[in-house]
């Protein structure tokens, strides 16, 4: 049987999948989507005590001014 593995992979990086039709995101929905997940990224690698992906995008939200300030404990 011959070996049909491409031994040259291709470097190009894929077309990242965007939804089409009903409950595609608009020009401003997909750049805040994106601005949220950069500075999410960027909060959980700068962050000393390891922020869960949860933790980082909320505090994204908030630096971005998308969600109000939450107390830190949710039992408060």
């Amino acid at each position: 049987m011959p070996d049909t593995e491409d031994p040259w992979p291709s470097t190009r990086p894929e077309k990242p999948h965007r939804r089409t039709g009903r409950g595609a995101l608009t020009p401003e929905q997909l750049a805040l989507a994106d601005d949220l997940h950069t500075r999410a990224l960027a909060l959980r690698a700068a962050s000393e005590e390891g922020l869960s992906i949860r933790e980082a995008v909320a505090l994204a939200a908030v630096q971005l001014g998308l969600e109000p300030p939450r107390a830190s404990n949710p039992d408060a």
